[in-house]
């Protein structure tokens, strides 16, 4: 079950505003847990900053579990959702790729599991990957889209017991109608045109490599 306000398991305060767990203190932390709990929350995100894991992964109640895809295509996923979902006017992947976005920041995983993601964003380097490889050996679950390193959901079957994964809504990005629907009301019927005939907007996408080339260590070192 998750927090009682939330967005897409983000904890939310009862006046919609994000509970940024990444500034909490222990204290904090800890009464977070608590009230969780007790609340009978069984179920956190946190995509939008790193909390402390070296305080989660002590405390017994908590099972920590993440899930890691291809870095270049979770940054072409991204471009398309926030380009026809108007979460942004860039209209190429270098132009998405210079706004301040945390989702977008160079080396993703390594700054959150070194916990070096928040705005303005400093330079990372051999130390964070080490850091953030400490931290993620804490986590209890370590999944991968990738068919290589794994069967996902057999995997999610047998380490967590859901079934029925594969009927799951993964919220692809295309043949949504009321995205659709959206952008006609927007007026953008260009992009509704490309909508509609499926066009990937992340063409250039692998120019942005090298500003990945830890990450990719880190997914190499993992599986």
């Amino acid at each position: 079950m998750p927090y009682p306000s939330h967005g897409n398991g983000n904890p939310k305060s009862e006046i919609g505003e994000l509970l940024p767990l990444w500034e909490y203190d222990e204290a904090d932390l800890r009464s977070f847990i608590d009230e969780c709990e007790g609340r009978g929350v069984t179920f956190v995100a946190t995509e939008h900053g790193a909390p402390d894991f070296t305080l989660l992964a002590d405390d017994p109640r908590v099972v920590l579990i993440t899930c890691l895809r291809d870095p270049m295509k979770r940054c072409a996923s991204n471009f398309n959702y926030a380009y026809y979902s108007g979460y942004t006017d860039a209209s190429s992947m270098s132009e998405f790729a210079s706004e301040p976005n945390i989702h977008m920041s160079d080396n993703y995983y390594t700054r959150m599991f070194s916990r070096k993601e928040q705005l303005p964003l400093a330079d990372i380097g051999e130390e964070d990957l080490s850091s953030a490889l400490a931290a993620i050996s804490r986590f209890d679950l370590v999944l991968s889209t990738d068919p290589s390193h794994m069967d996902l959901g057999a995997m999610m079957e047998e380490a967590l017991g859901w079934t029925g994964i594969d009927s799951v809504d993964r919220h692809s990005t295309f043949g949504d109608g009321w995205r659709m629907l959206n952008m006609l009301k927007r007026g953008q019927l260009r992009r509704l045109v490309r909508y509609v005939a499926k066009r990937d907007m992340s063409h250039g996408v692998d120019s942005l490599r090298q500003g990945y080339d830890l990450d990719y260590r880190m997914v190499s070192e993992l599986f």
